[in-house]
């Protein structure tokens, strides 16, 4: 999984000739894994001055959700004792999630001030395009209830259950109340992988009208996309129950209802706590979104929820403040 483990001498090759042209004081290294930060280690002993900053994106060695479980003793030793280089070496470990952050701080105490969690910044000008655009009623002058889902499909036998039950949650809808499904639309803009599997599914059940696939577009074209739905599907695996991701933000930031699908943990107690959304596990979702897209059960949400700490000024600030020099 660790594609820069031969990546060393690259590397360090070219950041030290753009430390040295640029005049860099602060150096940002994303991980997990951690080859690149490992190998960043080394530019302490030719450069001092230089400010390390570890960026951890993902649960490692503590996670199951890579691969890890199948590494042998020695291979997990080696990469818990790469993770201790890091926290030993640099200067600041920052994370967006705080899980990770409780990590860090549980396994390598010391100076609090070294560990700094930095949310998911949300800019607003590649937002503008449908940033607090006016929540649509129930569709298009209640004609349509559209839905929209942008995003991987992550977790595969959760992902197969997941897309199972929501296959299952129209063919309810269909059978109990033809009206509302007559004028319900979901849109997925699946990344990451192919969809033809998925699309030969909802064929055979005779829902490819209601349940139409897209190709991925650019961020830019997706939040327009977001802000003219009336609902906005995330599903969640549960070993990510507690990493609450950028586009959540992004999405919060356009005002659009949330539904989480998925087991409760951080990301569905921050959704349904600060009135985003609802949530509701993949056993609940075919009886549960039928009842949403006829109406009979209504999201409600504050649109005027505080997102300012997200800003990307507020997190500018925050790293020049906390973290950089």
């Amino acid at each position: 999984l660790d594609k820069a483990v031969r990546w060393r001498t690259q590397l360090l090759a070219k950041a030290g000739e753009l430390i040295e042209a640029q005049g860099i004081r602060n150096v940002i290294v994303t991980g997990a894994p951690f080859g690149l930060m490992t190998h960043a280690t080394e530019l302490k002993k030719r450069f001092p001055q230089v400010r390390l900053v570890a960026d951890f994106r993902d649960p490692w060695t503590w996670g199951h959700y890579y691969g890890q479980r199948l590494l042998s003793a020695k291979k997990q030793a080696q990469e818990q004792e790469q993770e201790a280089q890091v926290a030993r070496v640099f200067d600041k470990l920052i994370s967006p999630a705080p899980a990770i952050i409780e990590h860090l701080r549980k396994a390598y105490s010391g100076d609090p001030s070294r560990i700094v969690h930095v949310p998911h910044a949300i800019d607003p000008d590649e937002l503008k395009n449908g940033s607090n655009s006016p929540l649509p009623g129930r569709g298009a002058g209640g004609e349509v209830f559209r839905m929209i889902y942008a995003g991987s499909l992550y977790g595969a036998e959760e992902a197969e259950a997941y897309f199972e039950q929501l296959l299952r949650a129209f063919e309810n809808l269909h059978a109990t109340r033809s009206e509302a499904f007559g004028r319900s639309l979901l849109d997925l803009y699946i990344t990451g992988h192919d969809t033809s599997a998925y699309q030969q599914k909802v064929a055979a059940r005779g829902l490819s009208e209601r349940i139409r696939f897209h190709a991925p577009v650019p961020a830019r074209e997706i939040f327009p996309k977001i802000a003219a739905a009336d609902l906005v599907l995330i599903f969640i695996p549960s070993p990510n129950k507690d990493f609450l991701g950028t586009k959540f933000t992004e999405i919060f930031y356009l005002r659009k209802p949330v539904l989480h699908i998925g087991v409760p943990g951080f990301v569905s107690e921050s959704i349904v706590g600060r009135k985003l959304g609802a949530s509701v596990t993949v056993a609940q979702l075919a009886e549960e979104l039928p009842r949403i897209m006829s109406g009979e059960r209504v999201i409600d949400i504050d649109p005027h929820v505080d997102l300012s700490e997200h800003l990307l000024d507020a997190i500018t600030e925050k790293l020049i403040r906390e973290v950089l020099v």
